[in-house]
């Protein structure tokens, strides 16, 4: 039997408690085009762990200026890897079989230019 609701999994900038994006039309029928997590059958505690990994994420990012690398090392970048796995294992598990979620959460790596950067990010001349 065909799972009812199909979701993309992943977190946007911007968004810290959104990381399931509907992939059929029941899921965007029931729940709409950006729904918070707030509105899926989950723990209060998923709930929670999920706006704090989504939060976690948009630390990543360059606000100043997006193009620019972001402040996060490996060993920061691999932790996150992690969490976002375990999350989504988790969220599985507690949605149930009328839910299919695909996993596309882009693997985060340290920015190769980030030590460049760091030397003088006002003067930063990145290889883009």
């Amino acid at each position: 039997m065909k799972p009812t609701y199909a979701f993309r999994f992943f977190f946007e900038w911007g968004n810290s408690g959104e990381c399931l994006w509907p992939d059929n039309l029941a899921a965007r029928e029931r729940f709409g085009f950006a729904p918070s997590i707030e509105d899926f059958p989950v723990s209060e505690e998923l709930k929670a762990n999920v706006h704090r990994v989504g939060e976690w994420y948009q630390t990543n990012l360059n606000w100043d200026y997006p193009p620019d690398p972001g402040p996060w090392r490996q060993d920061e970048c691999d932790r996150f890897n992690r969490a976002v796995q375990e999350l989504f294992g988790d969220l599985v598990r507690e949605l149930g079989p009328d839910y299919e979620l695909e996993y596309r959460q882009t693997v985060l790596t340290e920015d190769t230019d980030l030590d460049e950067y760091l030397k003088d990010p006002a003067h930063f001349k990145g290889k883009g």
